[in-house]
């Protein structure tokens, strides 16, 4: 309560706490709805649909989890773009990679999560990406122990429901280990400036703050389980599978869709695995790459911020791409897309140290004169 933050700090540092709260959530929605899940392929839809229809308010745990799911990723990227504007990753390294960590391990759970239902997407999507194993070295072997055979079946689904159900804890124990380097380095703020003279305890100022966030959280939670539960839920995942029929349109959640559109974009199955891991990992990049600004946020920095921007609609843009089927101009934009996301995100850091050499050279030569 006593822990002595910024001054300074705006409505984008309140992700954070958010993130944890709608962490929380989740996994309590998620024990609930376990009691009565059965991962076997041929009682999985069947107890989807006990879920929803006979147990005892089990439609608003399953559209609760499924809305604090697409709330959870919709954070964790307004949370990480916030940190790319305002610089976090040069004053809090370490705090970035463990933040870049439980980025990929929510990635691990979101898709698990997408294939329990056992609906015809889940199954055409397990399948697809299982199958990029195989560009590996010994992949083969390894994608065979997964599914627990030659092919998926109810062995495949068991393995599914359990790393989803564990995997939470394992970012539970992360998310602490990064609150933990976040207090042991010290919060970074808007200016991306030294404020040890300028802070304030945490209570009550920041507590307040944070409950005000809370309101609106659970507001937009609500909104999406209890008022629109449709906008996310694709109609395909409670269509009983057909193995022998791939559907003409294989999608995942929409919090994916923009490294499915990068996955995509190249024909080649290992260049475009490569690429999409290079537009998920590249953020891991940023504190190497920011080494030689001085300043942390792009508040003076007009050509970072138009960088960003860019970036930022471009992921957006992606992920229309990624939501369509991948033929004609489709392909090509898709792309190009890949290419702006990946430039803007490797240029965004090399933009404000060159920014900054313009300003402060100018700077100088005006106090000479």
């Amino acid at each position: 309560m006593k822990y002595p933050c910024p001054s300074n700090l705006n409505i984008w540092w309140n992700m954070g706490s958010m993130l944890f709260v709608t962490l929380a959530i989740q996994i309590l929605s998620g024990i609930m709805l376990s009691m009565n899940y059965t991962a076997d392929g041929n009682l999985a839809t069947e107890s989807m649909s006990y879920i929803l229809r006979d147990a005892n308010y089990g439609w608003a745990l399953r559209s609760t989890h499924m809305a604090g799911a697409s709330l959870f990723f919709a954070l964790i990227y307004i949370h990480v773009g916030r940190g790319v504007y305002y610089g976090s990753y040069m004053k809090l390294p370490h705090v970035w990679y463990s933040g870049v960590t439980l980025y990929l391990l929510s990635m691990g759970v979101g898709f698990l999560g997408y294939v329990l239902p056992w609906g015809v997407m889940s199954y055409w999507g397990l399948t697809v990406i299982t199958n990029m194993m195989t560009v590996f070295p010994g992949g083969a072997r390894a994608l065979e122990w997964f599914q627990g055979g030659f092919t998926i079946s109810t062995f495949t689904l068991k393995r599914v429901f359990v790393l989803h159900f564990l995997l939470p804890f394992v970012i539970l124990g992360m998310s602490l280990i990064h609150v933990v380097l976040l207090h042991n380095d010290g919060s970074s703020n808007p200016l991306g400036l030294d404020t040890t003279e300028l802070v304030v305890p945490f209570h009550p100022y920041y507590t307040s703050k944070d409950l005000v966030g809370f309101v609106f959280m659970l507001a937009a939670l609500s909104a999406l389980a209890f008022t629109f539960p449709k906008i996310t839920a694709d109609p395909l995942q409670w269509q009983t599978i057909n193995k022998m029929k791939t559907p003409a349109v294989i999608k995942p959640e929409w919090y994916f869709l923009y490294a499915y559109a990068i996955l995509r974009s190249v024909p080649h199955k290992a260049g475009g695995l490569a690429l999409m891991f290079a537009a998920i990992l590249g953020i891991a990049l940023l504190p190497t790459l920011g080494k030689y600004a001085k300043a942390q946020s792009m508040v003076i920095s007009p050509l970072g911020e138009a960088l960003f921007f860019i970036w930022v609609a471009n992921f957006m843009f992606l992920g229309i791409i990624g939501s369509q089927e991948p033929a004609g101009a489709w392909i090509l934009a898709g792309q190009v897309g890949t290419f702006v996301h990946l430039f803007c995100m490797l240029s965004i850091p090399a933009a404000n140290a060159k920014w900054e050499k313009m300003l402060f050279n100018g700077y100088g030569k005006w106090i000479q004169i």
